[in-house]
């Protein structure tokens, strides 16, 4: 039996809001206080206090969120279904829809030194490495390029994809349309072309 307090849907609410505002406000501004990060979230540093004891604190949530929302990202893309570019389109318009969490992971370098996690993240072959083996089997994505460097493309685009969308140089669908045009160009393999 687990002796952790369960949390309240209005306290799990207000924890998920300073998480939101955290991650929005640090890939903004890397040095902002909690006391930013708390008027962001619409609510005092004390209640983010009571949620978060320290920055490290929030920072390991903010982290772990953000892992989470690229899971699901990637689950909700269902790579499996229909072919290898299909399932490539829909990735990266998920991973676009959770730009802000992207960024914040992958701008700050200290930040991955200190979380592991993000570093694995970048460099595991999971299921982004699969959809691309399986369109490379099948001509529709270069082969003579490795499926691990694709994704770090992948990653990579989507990331300058996030950030002409947040500082505006690209509405939302511009910049899908534009990394979708620099991915399937750039890794578009012989049965593609």
């Amino acid at each position: 039996m687990s002796t952790a307090p369960t949390l309240t849907a209005a306290r799990r609410r207000t924890r998920q809001a300073i998480i939101d505002a955290a991650i929005g406000v640090l890939v903004r501004k890397r040095d902002a206080t909690l006391a930013d990060i708390a008027a962001a979230a619409g609510t005092s540093r004390s209640t983010l206090h009571r949620h978060f004891a320290d920055r490290a604190d929030l920072l390991h949530a903010a982290v772990a969120d953000a892992l989470a929302a690229i899971a699901r990202a990637t689950t909700d893309a269902a790579l499996e279904r229909g072919d290898a570019m299909e399932a490539l389109r829909r990735l990266v318009g998920a991973y676009l829809d959770i730009g802000d969490r992207i960024r914040f992971l992958f701008e700050d370098p200290g930040l991955a030194a200190e979380h592991p996690e993000i570093t694995e993240l970048a460099t595991a072959e999971g299921p982004v490495v699969g959809l691309i083996e399986r369109g490379q089997a099948a001509g529709a994505i270069a082969s003579s390029l490795s499926a691990v460097w694709i994704e770090r493309v992948l990653w990579a685009v989507v990331f300058a994809g996030a950030e002409a969308v947040d500082d505006g140089t690209l509405a939302r669908h511009e910049a899908l349309s534009a990394v979708l045009d620099t991915i399937e160009r750039g890794v578009a393999g012989s049965a593609a072309t």
